[in-house]
């Protein structure tokens, strides 16, 4: 930390265009300029120039797939933090996923590139967070800029500095707290706040910034403006740490590792809230309230994409199309894909060729067809590579299964269906292959689309959606005993691409099962389903063996449709029932390197 954040004590790179009467945070921030070394007084005595450094500190913001070989660029290895879930698995052998985690390699000494999240390296969020202190603690000197502004910007630069520790709190608990932009007699070694103090640090700051910034940007504004920070997005934000924070992971009777009660981090709450609380569940209640009520007083600017004639269209505008009403939060790294081989695009080919994320029959079983009734999984048991059938399963289903899974004879935007058959044009070579993209019999369609015509197309992380909300809304108020108030939320989730609603009658327990697989749905690889995951702490589903469809091809359009087990990973259980998998795996380690300097406790287990 200490050497991140003093490379920018005193002399401040930033990314300025030659014309800096037009800057924007949309993509115009995204292009290359030449770079400039100023002293921090030349940057805020300039009004243009202040803005721009804090244009260029959004830029640090979390982005969540591969996208080149660089320091941030190269995330885990190429790899996706979404082929550590049930939902998909990883085809690449050379990415992180296989190569650290499917190993049971991953530890403190590990490359940190190739990790979910990196504490020290790679990510830019010290840096992030430095820039912003530095905007905060010095726009007030900034001429040509009124009162009113500045706070609005001082707003925009705590949700910088929000989503930078959201980001780590999922995956390390209690951190070290910067409060200020560092100086070079500071002491660097700060200790780690609790995780509740951790948790209540970042909602603070969600606080501050929905005091000062807009509900939601103008419809005139979008499109030079599209990802700049709204006071929906400080809200936003703050539910989805609280809802973090509510959940067993840290909020429990016992820590998430009992077997380490005795370690450190646990005793002194680092990694554990020291018991249950349930007042936490109210309080996401109370800001989901707040949220509903604020969007209808302000005309509500934020709903759901909808299209009635086309609900699978209405989805991809919902994750794909930019200032769309529904994403609170979007990050990017660059503005727009050249084309499919872009080799600052690397997710195209290590999703779509490569295998990285490739979804599995169980995420498929989870997509009920398209009138809500759920979708009978034994049907595949009853099934065997002899028996060639006409029926096709995968008609007729959820459209978000076709947007989030290439499925064998769906429509995809080429001169022919999707022939995801054994030797088919976008399966597997032949009945061995147990990697690359297709080689569970799926392929992953979110992002990589048609993968022929990517030219143009936009680039962008969809970091936060709308439907989160309604969905941590429905799951607090579950939680709280108010079951039948949930029903409504989900249901509206549903309702976006036509599927009937949630049974009646559901218990407590069936529906936050309900709800954690809507948001399965919902959010594919959308990086949600895994620290639902951990803050649930599902062993069961860590720990259980996954699987994939060798699909044949016979005569007049019939398929077999033989169930295999995908390879398995070193945290699922042996074949002999053996048990691999641990609870430290619900959090990152702490970095050797960091730990050598003993300031931090570490975490249970590691």
């Amino acid at each position: 930390m200490k050497k991140i954040l003093n490379g920018l004590i005193l002399i401040l790179l930033i990314t300025l265009g030659s014309c800096v009467d037009d800057l924007k945070v949309g993509d115009a921030f995204l292009e290359k300029a030449p770079s400039v070394d100023v002293d921090k007084d030349v940057v805020f005595n300039d009004a243009n120039y202040a803005r721009a450094f804090l244009w260029n500190a959004y830029t640090s913001l979390y982005y969540g797939r591969p996208l080149n070989w660089s320091a941030k660029g190269n995330r885990m290895n190429m790899g996706a933090v979404d082929a550590l879930t049930d939902c998909f698995t990883s085809g690449l052998s050379w990415d992180g996923v296989s190569g650290l985690y499917y190993s049971g390699q991953f530890n403190a000494t590990s490359d940190y590139s190739a990790a979910v999240y990196s504490y020290s390296n790679g990510e830019d969020q010290w840096t992030g967070i430095r820039k912003a202190w530095l905007f905060i603690e010095n726009i007030g000197q900034t001429p040509n800029i009124d009162d009113k502004e500045k706070e609005r910007l001082k707003g925009e630069a705590k949700m910088i500095i929000a989503c930078h520790y959201a980001d780590m709190f999922r995956n390390y608990g209690g951190l070290p707290l910067v409060t200020k932009a560092f100086d070079p007699n500071d002491d660097f070694k700060l200790p780690r706040a609790t995780a509740r103090g951790t948790m209540e640090f970042i909602a603070d700051l969600c606080d501050q910034a929905y005091a000062v910034l807009p509900w939601a940007l103008q419809s005139n504004e979008q499109e030079q403006w599209a990802g700049r920070f709204t006071a929906a997005a400080a809200l936003g934000l703050k539910i989805r740490v609280l809802l973090f924070g509510a959940s067993p992971l840290f909020n429990d009777n016992e820590p998430y590792y009992p077997e380490e009660a005795s370690t450190p981090s646990v005793a002194e709450q680092h990694a554990w809230f020291g018991g249950k609380d349930m007042s936490l569940w109210d309080d996401v209640v109370d800001a989901c309230d707040l949220f509903m009520t604020r969007n209808q007083q302000e005309g509500k600017p934020w709903d759901l994409v909808r299209n009635a004639s086309n609900p699978r269209q209405a989805y991809q505008d919902a994750y794909y199309r930019r200032a769309n009403g529904e994403l609170l939060i979007d990050t990017r790294a660059r503005a727009t894909v050249s084309w499919y081989w872009d080799g600052d695009c690397y997710y195209l080919q290590s999703y779509g060729s490569y295998g990285a994320m490739t979804p599995t029959l169980e995420y498929v079983n989870l997509f009920p067809y398209a009138d809500g009734t759920p979708f009978d999984a034994s049907f595949w048991d009853r099934q065997s590579k002899d028996n060639y059938i006409a029926e096709d399963p995968f008609a007729n289903r959820d459209p978000r299964l076709y947007e989030n899974c290439l499925v064998n004879n769906a429509e995809f935007g080429l001169d022919h269906v999707a022939e995801m058959w054994i030797g088919g044009r976008e399966g597997p070579a032949n009945d061995l292959a147990s990697d690359g993209a297709a080689f569970t019999g799926f392929a992953i369609y979110k992002y990589i689309l048609d993968k022929e015509h990517m030219a143009g197309k936009q680039d962008q992380w969809p970091y936060l959606r709308l439907p989160e909300i309604y969905l941590s809304y429905a799951e607090a108020l579950n939680e709280v005993g108010r079951t039948s108030d949930a029903y409504q939320y989900v249901n509206y989730v549903r309702s976006r691409v036509n599927l009937s609603g949630l049974n009646p009658g559901l218990t407590q327990e069936e529906m936050r099962q309900e709800i954690l697989d809507e948001r399965a749905r919902e959010f594919g690889a959308e990086e949600v389903r895994y620290y639902d995951m951990i803050r649930w702490k599902q062993a069961k589903d860590f720990r259980k063996i996954l699987h994939g469809l060798r699909i044949r091809r016979g005569d007049n359009n019939t398929y077999s449709y033989e169930k295999f087990s995908v390879k398995k990973r070193f945290i699922q259980d042996g074949e002999n029932g053996t048990v691999f998998f641990t609870p430290k795996w619900y959090l990152s380690p702490f970095p050797f390197v960091e730990m050598n300097k003993g300031y931090l406790t570490q975490n249970p287990g590691w």
